[in-house]
């Protein structure tokens, strides 16, 4: 049995209990007048649960991708959390949600705009009949944010390369694999430009001095990850190497970083960052070995190797924090969680 598979029931139980908790609540909004000091689902019906909106949002995904699980056709929670996401995700929810989006376009931008465009991919994809008939009135979340990407890139000067919610190449990555999914041409092309425009030209990143202490992503391995999506194959043979050229497995950046207190909502960001470590290695190395493979580099292979030896370790905190009853870490770790445990199924 998969080790993902223990985790269905109690990530189920996590997501459902943040999408249908209303407080505490970080909404994040400029009040331009009195009139917009209001409960948040008045602005956000959907997503104003499990802490703040992005959160929610990809609380949502998650469930939804657990609802398409072997585990889940029989277990006990399953119809209660088909009637919370049916509520939240109705038509006139959604419609109002993307309104909020394209009324406020730097706003969530771009991490919640990324996630939005996972949870209509995750509908779409479902195997549950109830939740897939969903996917054709929430499809205008996801095209709100392909049209908000659009007009966004051209006026970009430089991306943002540290590694909380702003970090351009993450967001992007996620956005660029929906919008293929979607066939929305327009986005892929605008996002291809900007991505070599702001990283093509990036080599040797410095890993031994990224990590902060509010972070839950790495810089440089969410920019790796967006370059493999966008280079071919014979450009990203020269450039991945590279840019991980400073990368060891004993570098600081492939061990996790020890929360001393769980209940700092930043400071919990780095459970996050373990696992977000963890994905990228997973989604990184087959390239890399292929790469040492086709070259003969076997430098690169030994090195490569040497970075999965360091997932399992890179997940353990986070893998707990997921399902603790400290709130700053479960009300958003677990969708991190399971990405990584699907990874390492595969």
């Amino acid at each position: 049995m998969p080790q993902s598979a223990k985790f269905i029931t109690p990530f189920a139980e996590v997501a459902l209990s943040n999408i249908t908790r209303d407080y505490p609540y970080a909404a994040h909004h400029v009040a331009s007048s009195s009139a917009d000091i209001v409960e948040p689902r008045e602005k956000n019906p959907a997503f104003a649960n499990s802490f703040d909106w992005h959160s929610s949002v990809h609380m949502h995904y998650l469930l939804v991708t657990l609802l398409s699980t072997e585990a889940a056709q029989s277990a006990p929670w399953r119809d209660e959390a088909i009637e919370a996401l049916t509520s939240h995700l109705s038509t006139e929810n959604l419609t109002a949600e993307a309104m909020f989006l394209r009324e406020h376009p730097t706003w969530e931008r771009p991490y919640g705009w990324a996630w939005a465009v996972e949870l209509v991919c995750a509908l779409r994809a479902s195997n549950d009949p109830q939740l897939r008939d969903l996917a054709p009135d929430a499809e205008v979340l996801a095209q709100t944010v392909f049209d908000l990407t659009v007009a966004w890139l051209p006026n970009m000067p430089e991306p943002v390369r540290h590694g909380i919610h702003p970090n351009t190449a993450f967001g992007l990555r996620r956005i660029l694999l929906g919008a293929r999914d979607f066939g929305r041409h327009d986005v892929v092309d605008a996002i291809a430009a900007s991505a070599r425009r702001c990283f093509a030209d990036d080599h040797a990143w410095n890993f031994s001095q990224e990590r902060s202490g509010q972070d839950f992503l790495s810089p440089g391995l969410c920019e790796a990850d967006l370059m493999a999506e966008v280079l071919t194959a014979d450009e990203l043979a020269v450039w991945l190497p590279d840019f991980l050229s400073e990368l060891a497995p004993e570098s600081p950046a492939l061990s996790p970083v020890e929360v001393l207190d769980p209940t700092d909502g930043y400071q919990s960001h780095l459970y996050g960052l373990g696992l977000s470590v963890a994905a990228s290695i997973m989604r990184l190395a087959p390239r890399l070995l292929q790469i040492a493979e086709d070259s003969g580099n076997l430098d690169l292979a030994d090195r490569t190797r040497g970075f999965l030896t360091r997932v399992d370790t890179l997940m353990a905190p986070g893998l707990e924090a997921s399902v603790s009853d400290e709130y700053m870490a479960s009300h958003w770790v677990a969708t991190f969680a399971w990405e990584v445990l699907e990874l390492k199924k595969d």
